[in-house]
């Protein structure tokens, strides 16, 4: 009885553990830290000051500049940082084009949600 009771407590500890270990990589692969912040926010100054984005500022209504960190895809630095710029009509990506970074550009398109609804704040119309 003992043994059971015993085997049982540690395998639902072993169980626990691997869940929390993993929960932790997985969100970690996705969710920026500290340094990630400080360069997706370099990147967006970038991404506002680029031909592209000024050439999509003037033909679209830009509602919202996001970033993300995807490590999953097995991108190297500083391919796994996104810069997507929501409008009325489509979602633009903005990545690195080069390992320095030095130019950026739009390199994938994507769904806008603010192509059927209204934006999310209660803006001036």
């Amino acid at each position: 009885m003992k043994k059971g009771l015993i085997l049982f407590l540690l395998v639902v500890s072993i169980l626990l553990n691997v869940y929390h270990f993993g929960k932790d990589f997985w969100v970690g692969m996705h969710t920026p830290n500290e340094k990630d912040k400080v360069l997706l926010g370099e990147m967006v100054q970038l991404v506002i000051e680029s031909e592209e984005y000024q050439n999509l500022a003037q033909k679209e209504k830009i509602y919202a500049i996001t970033t993300s960190v995807n490590r999953n895809t097995g991108g190297v630095y500083p391919f796994h940082y996104d810069v997507t710029v929501e409008t009325d009509k489509e979602s633009y990506i903005f990545s690195c084009k080069n390992k320095t970074c030095s130019e950026i550009g739009i390199e994938g398109r994507s769904y806008s949600k603010y192509s059927e609804y209204e934006s999310v704040l209660p803006l001036k119309k």
